[in-house]
């Protein structure tokens, strides 16, 4: 049986970086006013996701802990900013929208860099290898 001698477990190194992901991505999406939750759906919608129900599917674990239904009010948001339009409910970026993600995206490459220094591909490949290993024993319980 895996053990740590120590209150900071696995439990604890992944609440405290979900905490500093999204504090860190805010500060990097700032200048876009974005925070991560819209970033993920800008992303999302930017890579082919074109309904609602697709992205709260994709991103169901982040509803659950922001204690929200969907993310509807992110997509209505978009639409006010001109940056989706939406059609007999299929969700697609403007022009806006396209350079929008664009400069969000770089911005979010740039804090990726940063939060991943000294971390091999190796390595990140590997734990995210191991963190769904673990889901899948709990969920298989």
């Amino acid at each position: 049986m895996l053990q740590q001698n120590t209150t900071k477990r696995l439990g604890y190194w992944l609440l405290h970086l979900h905490r500093l992901f999204d504090e860190a991505t805010a500060r990097a999406l700032a200048e876009e006013k974005l925070d991560r939750r819209q970033w993920q759906v800008l992303h999302a919608i930017s890579i082919g996701l074109d309904r609602v129900s697709e992205i709260d599917e994709a991103f169901a674990p982040f509803l659950a802990v922001d204690l929200s239904a969907t993310y509807q009010p992110v997509v209505d948001e978009f639409r006010a900013r001109g940056w989706v339009s939406v059609r007999d409910g299929e969700i697609g970026l403007t022009g806006s929208g396209n350079r929008a993600h664009e400069r969000a995206e770089v911005l979010v490459n740039a804090h990726a860099a940063r939060s991943l220094a000294g971390i091999t591909e190796t390595e990140f490949l590997a734990a995210n290898d191991v963190l769904a290993r673990i889901a899948a024993n709990i969920e298989g319980e």
